[in-house]
């Protein structure tokens, strides 16, 4: 792929296992000029970019992600891509997990719509499903809905299967699982790399579909070829 698209990319969910994988992709690829991420807290890995890859890099500090429903903070005019890489544990409780899950990529959605953000990408889950009877895939499969419905230029919706090797923590059932064969798994590093071919596909080659959902398989594609797999599935 040519380099040099000079493309500018938003994140939220920065510091977690796919978002600081997605922040190194961003910074070392040369197809992008400027990452914006919103976090909390800085990572010590970001001290690490070489000078010229930190003037790529803008930090904006804010306590939480409430700040995303106002939208005269954020200009956003000129930007390529926006991802939402957010993930939670039931265990943190039930409001704080649906407004990582939900709440919060809606308001990026809406703040991406409302400054015409060409491309959303949205981190989802392989097994999302508004149905399901399990509180992760049924509401990453409601927010999938909730997303189609906002009218973005155009949505990517991914749902990798088991993500491992994380290094922002470390999830027992989930690497016991990593040892157990033909359980469709992807490591944190790998999802992130598929997250930024598909992102520069995109604006290299748009899809004509407005909504496309990109399997598990489909990531292992991206990651592996650079290249869009042969049957998308698209809206």
């Amino acid at each position: 792929m040519e380099s040099n698209l000079n493309l500018k990319g938003f994140i939220i969910g920065a510091t977690g296992a796919v978002g600081r994988e997605l922040v190194q992709e961003l910074i070392k690829s040369n197809n992008w000029s400027k990452v914006t991420i919103v976090v909390r807290r800085q990572l010590e890995e970001w001290n690490d970019f070489t000078d010229e890859e930190k003037t790529k890099l803008e930090i904006i500090q804010k306590e939480n992600l409430d700040c995303l429903e106002d939208i005269s903070q954020w200009k956003l005019n000129d930007y390529s891509s926006v991802f939402c890489c957010l993930g939670s544990r039931i265990k943190t409780g039930k409001e704080n997990f649906l407004k990582v899950e939900s709440t919060y990529p809606l308001l990026e959605a809406k703040l991406a719509l409302h400054y015409n953000v060409p491309h959303y990408s949205f981190v989802s889950a392989m097994g999302a499903d508004p149905k399901s009877w399990f509180m992760l895939f049924k509401t990453k499969g409601e927010t999938e809905n909730d997303l189609k419905k906002i009218g973005l230029p155009h949505l990517s919706i991914h749902r990798p299967g088991q993500i491992t090797k994380r290094r922002n923590d470390s999830r027992f059932f989930e690497d016991l699982l990593s040892f157990i064969p033909f359980t469709p798994k992807i490591t944190a590093a790998d999802l992130s790399k598929a997250l930024r071919v598909e992102a520069e596909l995109h604006h290299k080659n748009p899809q004509k579909q407005k909504i496309i959902t990109y399997s598990h398989s489909d990531m292992n594609h991206l990651f592996k070829t650079g290249t869009y797999p042969s049957n998308i599935n698209g809206e």
